[in-house]
């Protein structure tokens, strides 16, 4: 099924190029209406960008959005804009500002209450450990951010209760923008969706309690046939 699909990554693209840059392609974005589920639910959904690997990308189970009554679809946008005027609490913003949004008849839809969603972003290489951060109401709030590996190539995840603008922050001092992304070993977007899909599934599991254990049930000896009757029957041969 991977035949064919191993190869460099696309080199990153900027919305705002920095100065060592001349030009970058204009990153890719996302927009896209997807229908709610006849119970009244959020669909599952892996949107993604099209960069190999994808830029951005946002993780959602079933039923993660509130959906108004007799809303019949939503509509899905993953854009990368300006930055805000404020500095991240973490240092410097580490490639572009990518908004996310779900919204239904023009309206922002918040997350369900308990429910979180996972946002996937690539930053350009020859930065180690950004960490995640989201922008709203003016101010940063750092999200618990845990780097993907090789098969996404320098993209990192973090889980949230809210979407909006969110970007991998550089802590002060690193070098940030005008870097070569080194070429690595990626599949094609679709497998890395359904890769970091995978992954992130895993973490989630690995964070539930165990289940508890009770005592091991060992295997029950097989009872040894009667040898008596079978020698009486010989007997009367």
């Amino acid at each position: 099924m991977y035949e064919g699909l191993i190869g460099p990554a696309d080199p990153y693209r900027y919305l705002h190029p920095p100065p060592a840059l001349k030009t970058t392609d204009r990153p890719a974005s996302v927009h896209m209406e997807v229908a709610v589920l006849s119970n009244g639910h959020s669909p599952a959904m892996s949107p993604a960008t099209t960069e190999k690997p994808p830029q951005a990308q946002l993780l959602a189970a079933e039923d993660s959005f509130v959906v108004p009554p007799g809303t019949a679809k939503l509509v899905v946008s993953i854009t990368a804009v300006d930055p805000p005027a404020v500095a991240p609490t973490g240092g410097v913003v580490d490639g572009n500002v990518y908004d996310f949004r779900v919204s239904a008849a023009g309206s922002d839809l918040p997350a369900r209450p308990g429910h979180r969603v996972t946002v996937v972003l690539r930053n350009p290489a020859g930065v180690a450990n950004p960490t995640m951060e989201r922008y709203a109401s003016g101010t940063w709030a750092r999200l618990e951010t845990e780097a993907l590996g090789a098969l996404a190539g320098d993209s990192y995840a973090a889980d949230t209760g809210a979407i909006g603008d969110l970007a991998l922050v550089a802590a002060p001092g690193a070098s940030t923008g005008g870097g070569t992304d080194p070429f690595v070993i990626v599949l094609a977007a679709g497998a890395v969706v359904l890769a970091v899909g995978t992954l992130v599934a895993l973490r989630r599991q690995r964070r539930r309690p165990p289940p508890s254990s009770g005592p091991p049930r060992g295997r029950r000896a097989p009872t040894p046939r009667p040898r008596g009757r079978r020698s009486r029957l010989g007997s009367g041969r």
